[in-house]
This record gives C-alpha cells, sequence and structure tokens, in this order.
C-alpha cells in the first residue's frame, strides 16, 4: 500500500493542476471574447 499511495498524490496533484489549468485557459477566453464582444477597444 506504501507504493501506491504517493504514485495517487502525484495523479492528483496533476489532475488538479491541469484542471485549473484548463479552468484558467477557459476564464481568458470567455474573458477576451465578452471584451470583443462589448467592448471594442
Amino acid at each position: 500500500m506504501s507504493t501506491i499511495s504517493p504514485v495517487k498524490k502525484l495523479v492528483i496533484g496533476l489532475l488538479s493542476l491541469l484542471l485549473l489549468a484548463v479552468g484558467i485557459a477557459v476564464l481568458v477566453g470567455v474573458f477576451g471574447l465578452l471584451v470583443k464582444l462589448f467592448g471594442p477597444v
């Protein structure tokens, strides 16, 4: 069992990091789209 938990921790960490990156990318994309649509600067 002791060999599984560090791997599981690493996988969970990588997944959360990936999820965070995807979330930020989506937010930036949506924000850019809103700026393009509503606020032509």
